[in-house]
């Protein structure tokens, strides 16, 4: 009887430790997510990282991902395991001429493994993170920290393990997400909440999407801007805009490689002298030059900070290869903007004969790989056209049929300066 109960008693401590530990680990990590959707006012937030061990948790996230995951789960199956014999004794003593069958143990096990870890490993501990996630915090990170040593050589050991499974089943590391990561977080509230609508959600995809995005990428090739010429007389000048329609014009010295700054129509509709006396130079305003290579996040806080509409775009040599705008970084967030001038003209339109479609030379190439499921490797353009004309060397002829990056393409439209819309239809991959 005495052996009995220590072995019952000795039971019921290692699982109490176990779900207790687990508590912890579940607190600290719903504590850390509160932290990363910003519940926690900054100065709350500067304290906390004060503590040396809470600011190597948070800015070591990855790696505070992956501990909790594997925390979690020892402790997980650390009660399961240790129930069984908890269940056991607990049989003898309520009966000591009973002998349970094994599989009556593993089922009250599982049950009770099941209700217990609920309650007192999930629902408890993350109650109390939501209540207050610094005080949560500061109570469990050290259980976390004390994990992330005890289990470095295990979890090394199937770090390698992992590697070694992803690449016999083709999947790549990079590929895997962090629990703690924004985006990840982010994506899954929009999913879980009712109240957020699917405009909101898709606007809040495209957000994340626009980190890998860079200015080359919403360009505007120098083929299509058109400019105020210095070098010609302005009612030339006021002709041209009238037919473009645009209300921001870059203001040059015969092509876009000498820009001297932005001429913005209403200046000129405010000009009180005659026409012929309008003074450009005096009207312009300045205008912004961004690297090729710049983040569109960048790019959009700086035009926002300098209230600036319209970029230049600047190879590197120096060159001026197209133009940005405002609306067109935006439209990465929000989708197609158009206003009552605007062409309805969809960019990219399936076609009936399945895997065509009728492109715009004018839609930006990461749309055409999007939208065709096909990846085009290819930095040095920006648009559908720019690649065609760019692959050929040349303006392509009206009726022309060229094979690239597994897409036929059947020239529609093309005047003496470019390209203006194409059929394409998707070719298989040849098999290996």
């Amino acid at each position: 009887m005495s052996a009995s109960w220590s072995s019952f008693l000795i039971s019921s401590l290692t699982v109490s430790i176990m779900l207790v530990l687990h508590g912890f680990i579940v607190m600290c990590e719903i504590s850390l997510m509160k932290l990363r959707y910003g519940e926690v006012d900054d100065e709350q937030f500067e304290a906390l990282k004060k503590n040396k061990g809470i600011s190597r948790l948070i800015e070591n996230s990855d790696l505070s991902g992956r501990v909790l995951r594997f925390s979690k789960t020892l402790c997980t199956v650390a009660v399961g395991l240790l129930l069984i014999p908890w269940v056991a004794d607990l049989f003898v003593l309520i009966d000591l001429s009973l002998e349970p069958n094994r599989w009556v143990v593993i089922l009250v096990a599982f049950t009770c493994a099941v209700s217990v870890h609920f309650v007192f490993a999930e629902i408890l501990p993350r109650g109390l993170a939501m209540r207050d996630p610094v005080l949560g915090l500061k109570r469990s990170y050290r259980v976390l920290l004390a994990f992330q040593v005890a289990t470095y050589p295990l979890m090394q050991f199937f770090r390698v393990l992992k590697r070694g499974l992803y690449r016999i089943i083709g999947v790549e590391v990079k590929d895997e997400f962090n629990p703690l990561d924004l985006d990840v977080q982010i994506r899954a509230m929009g999913e879980d909440s009712q109240s957020i609508s699917s405009l909101v959600r898709r606007i809040m995809d495209r957000t994340m999407n626009m980190r890998g995005l860079v200015v080359h990428d919403v360009l505007l090739p120098r083929s299509q801007v058109v400019i105020c010429d210095l070098e010609e007389d302005i009612r030339t000048n006021l002709d041209r805009m009238k037919e473009a329609g645009h209300t921001r014009y870059p203001l040059c010295k015969g092509s876009l490689d000498d820009c001297v700054g932005l001429i913005h129509i209403k200046d000129i509709f405010r000009w009180r002298e005659p026409v012929s006396q309008i003074d450009l130079i005096n009207l312009k305003r300045n205008v912004a030059v961004f690297p090729l290579n710049t983040p569109l996040e960048e790019a959009l806080q700086r035009m926002l900070r300098a209230r600036f509409h319209m970029a230049l775009a600047m190879d590197q040599f120096g060159g001026v290869v197209g133009v940005i705008t405002l609306e067109s970084i935006l439209e990465e967030l929000v989708g197609e903007i158009q206003d009552e001038f605007d062409s309805e003209e969809e960019q990219i339109i399936a076609l009936p004969k399945e895997g065509s479609y009728r492109i715009s030379a004018l839609t930006p190439v990461h749309d055409v790989e999007q939208a065709l499921d096909l990846e085009i490797e290819n930095d040095d353009v920006s648009t559908f056209g720019g690649l065609i004309t760019g692959e050929l060397g040349r303006i392509p002829d009206q009726g022309e049929i060229l094979d690239l990056y597994n897409m036929r393409v059947t020239i529609e439209q093309v005047d003496e300066r470019r390209v203006i819309s194409t059929r394409v239809e998707v070719i298989a991959t040849p098999e290996s």
